[in-house]
């Protein structure tokens, strides 16, 4: 029999073995072990007695800044893109890879990365990719030819790749359990701020300043970031998963002074050894393969539309979507109008919505039955994005469709964050993730192209996404809401024992 207290993250076992058996017991295997006494005190509880307050804040706001640099720069080539084929002659095929080329980079630089987050820390791989996302995002305004500019969005990709997954561990990670709700919804509300950010940029400077200066412009936020990231400390959960006890304590000192709570010197905090972590065969064994396999079907299918979106209607609005069915030209020199930018900016706002809507629902109701609701709603409206009545009418059906997909996105992700330990969380998540962007990839390659065969191609690559991603949450089963976070292999195989 097995039981677990996990309000004071400690583990009993009770059963009868071998010798042999016993003989296991005492080496615990790489990854399972822990060097804690009875008496010490799990981090948990110095979490809990620390709260939420201003050091949290500090944290959270710097990885918030990452985030908008990141996405900034993911979308605003779909921004650009019409001024390119003006000033470079594009073809289409050429057009399609910058589109992509930057979404297939986010994919391989997430799983990449992952492991390399988990073995040598977070903040380590996040200034390192930082300063390449602002590197390689000015060399992109200083492109001389459309094949430098390509080689640029590539390593901007990467960048990002590396980035975004490991804000989100970072951010869950640095907070009791029972306030990662709203460390990982303010995450990915200003993920899709930053959609928004750009396309509200491109409104106000873009056909003023020529998009080299506002390339230049969107990769400034990334240089703040990187000088941010030297005053935070690195997880205390990583720390304590990587047997880190001295640089622990001098983490958790410094969330204790900034949110001005006395730090517990009489607690020994719970430690374990040093363990092997980002190893990716853990989050592929019987006790993760099925949710890690549902969980990347459902991020393919949702960011496939997110993305498709994102690379759909710069062009929809600018070129036009209704009554053009079977017949689209494509204009060499078209740029968008300010009036095409707005629309894009209030469609894309949904998000911002769908965002809190996942938050209190996620809070309040769970992660399983939510996510099925969001994955159907978000099926149906990607249909009804046939229909094609007005211009106005459009536009609506796409606020919808962004706000479903984005509702959706929200419940995936805290279940990607709560169901894997500290030892393989970022490895785990780079690998769906990897998923995930890899639709966003195709989706900006073949929502891209297929516009200009028949933009109801485009719209039917869309609804296929939409029925897969709800299928994959009818069989996904598995409630983590309220669920602690665990740092080690063992001490999650014990709860889900008991």
């Amino acid at each position: 029999a097995v039981v677990s207290t996990q309000s004071t993250g400690t583990f009993c076992l009770y059963t009868s073995m071998g010798g042999d058996e016993e003989e296991d017991l005492k080496a615990p295997p790489t990854g399972y072990g822990s060097t804690a006494g009875e008496d010490d005190v799990p981090l948990e509880t110095y979490y809990d007695k620390l709260g939420l307050g201003p050091a949290n804040y500090i944290v959270w706001g710097v990885l918030t800044l990452i985030c908008l640099s990141d996405m900034s720069e993911l979308t605003l080539v779909t921004l650009i893109i019409q001024h390119l084929r003006c000033e470079w002659k594009l073809d289409l095929l050429f057009e399609t890879a910058i589109t992509s080329s930057v979404f297939m980079a986010y994919a391989l630089g997430g799983v990449l990365f992952g492991s390399v987050s988990d073995k040598y820390g977070r903040r380590f791989i996040l200034l390192l990719a930082i300063l390449g996302l602002f590197f390689f995002g000015i060399m992109s305004a200083l492109a001389v030819n459309k094949w430098q500019f390509l080689a640029a969005r590539v390593a901007v990709g990467l960048c990002i790749g590396a980035n975004f997954p490991t804000t989100l561990v970072f951010t869950a990670e640095v907070v009791a359990s029972k306030y990662r709700e709203y460390g990982i919804a303010l995450i990915i509300i200003v993920a899709n701020f930053g959609m928004i950010f750009v396309g509200l940029c491109a409104y106000l400077l873009l056909n003023r300043v020529g998009w080299r200066w506002f390339v230049v412009l969107m990769a400034l936020p990334a240089l703040v970031s990187a000088i941010a990231l030297f005053i935070i400390p690195e997880s205390p959960r990583y720390l304590v998963a990587s047997g880190d006890r001295e640089r622990a304590m001098e983490a958790l000192r410094w969330y204790f002074k900034w949110n001005k709570v006395e730090f517990p010197e009489t607690w020994k905090l719970r430690i374990h050894d040093a363990l092997q972590r980002g190893n990716m065969k853990e989050i592929l064994t019987p006790k993760y393969r099925r949710e890690t396999i549902l969980l990347s079907i459902m991020y393919f299918g949702n960011l496939y539309i997110i993305f498709g979106l994102v690379v759909f209607l710069p062009i929809a609005l600018t070129e036009g979507f209704c009554g053009t069915a079977a017949k689209k030209p494509r204009l060499d020199c078209q740029k968008p109008s300010q009036a095409d930018l707005l629309a894009y900016v209030v469609i894309t706002s949904a998000s911002i919505f769908a965002c809190i809507l996942g938050l209190v629902v996620g809070k309040f109701i769970g992660r399983k039955i939510p996510l099925r609701i969001f994955t159907f709603s978000l099926f149906i409206l990607t249909c009804t994005l046939y229909i094609c009545i007005s211009q106005f009418v459009t536009q609506v059906l796409f606020f919808l469709t962004k706000f479903a997909s984005a509702a959706a996105n929200v419940i995936i992700w805290f279940i990607i964050l709560e169901i894997y330990p500290t030892v393989v969380r970022n490895t785990a998540t780079g690998f769906v993730n990897f998923w995930g962007k890899f639709g966003g990839a195709i989706s900006a390659a073949l929502v891209y192209f297929l516009y200009y065969v028949n933009p109801f191609l485009s719209v039917t690559s869309f609804v296929i996404n939409g029925f897969i991603s709800f299928v994959a949450s009818m069989f996904f089963d598995k409630e983590t809401k309220d669920l602690l976070l665990e740092d080690t292999l063992g001490e999650s195989q014990v709860e889900n024992e008991s």
